[in-house]
């Protein structure tokens, strides 16, 4: 499923703001005591690494790994756009890049992989913590198990955040608000490339299944909230969900652009405020 660069980037931030800080905590305790390496999946243009980065600290390694060519040539402009920001830098060696900033290194190596296809050759080191962010709603049960029981041969830790659980809550209210949320949901669950997707089922399967493989596990919400201040993240959004909407009941498409069309105007006066479900999983093996 492609996601382009200007929707990443009008996320980013919003991710960044949602995330369940106890997260971060728990994962320090749990990763390894070395220098960390991190398998991260579907990784777009690197918003995992700029998110977990500097709470990791140290030395660390990550495998950066995405599909789509166009997103793994954009990490090291958007790298080297963060670190403008904070005080860190970056550099190529070679076909990596080597970031450094304050208390911490990484060595990122971009792969292109097709996580659909491809999941068997994707390197997980021993140990080694596997993330993802808004990936497993898009992905099926099968695929999820096969992840798993990967993690549980390679003893990894696993850090899964912003997975959508279904939750939409929208300000103003309009009529037509609850019939979009079913559509939308309902669109959530059709094949998104790895058979009939999750969807807001993913974040309990999730922690179902790695709880049933012998792992710990803790969840907590990580929902975005966005305000008036954010129009063209409310435009894009409503964007999507006006587009699923149509294509699950497409009989109803006028009446579907007439509430797009209603709450753009909310948008556009500067009144519109939207609240999106979303799960963080953190997992380590019990033993």
């Amino acid at each position: 499923m492609p996601f382009d660069c200007e929707w990443l980037r009008l996320r980013e931030p919003i991710d960044a703001a949602s995330r369940a800080p106890a997260m971060a905590q728990t994962l320090k305790q749990v990763l390894p005591d070395r220098p960390a390496q991190i398998t991260d999946l579907g990784c777009g243009t690197g918003a995992n690494l700029r998110y977990l980065s500097r709470l990791i600290g140290g030395r660390q390694e990550w495998w950066l790994i995405d599909h789509d060519r166009a997103l793994l040539e954009a990490i090291p402009a958007c790298m080297q756009a963060w670190t403008a920001e904070h005080r860190a830098s970056v550099r190529r060696v070679g076909a990596d890049l080597l970031i450094t900033g304050g208390g911490f290194e990484c060595l990122a190596h971009p792969v292109g992989r097709d996580l659909a296809t491809e999941l068997a050759a994707i390197e997980l080191p021993a140990g080694a913590l596997v993330s993802a962010s808004a990936l497993l709603d898009l992905v099926s049960e099968v695929w999820l198990r096969r992840l798993a029981q990967r993690c549980v041969r390679a003893r990894a830790p696993v850090l899964f955040a912003l997975s959508y659980d279904g939750r939409m809550s929208l300000e103003p209210p309009e009529p037509g608000d609850a019939r979009v949320r079913e559509l939308v949901n309902r669109h959530q669950t059709t094949d998104k490339g790895f058979g009939a997707a999750l969807g807001p089922a993913a974040g309990a399967k999730a922690a179902q299944l790695f709880s049933e493989l012998g792992y710990r596990v803790q969840t907590a919400p990580s929902d975005w909230h966005i305000g008036p201040h954010a129009r063209a993240m409310q435009e894009a959004l409503l964007g999507g969900w006006l587009a699923a909407a149509v294509a699950t009941a497409p009989e109803h498409a006028a009446a579907l652009e007439d509430w797009a069309r209603r709450r753009r105007a909310h948008v556009g006066a500067g009144r519109c405020r939207l609240s999106v479900g979303h799960i963080d999983l953190i997992g380590w093996p019990a033993r």
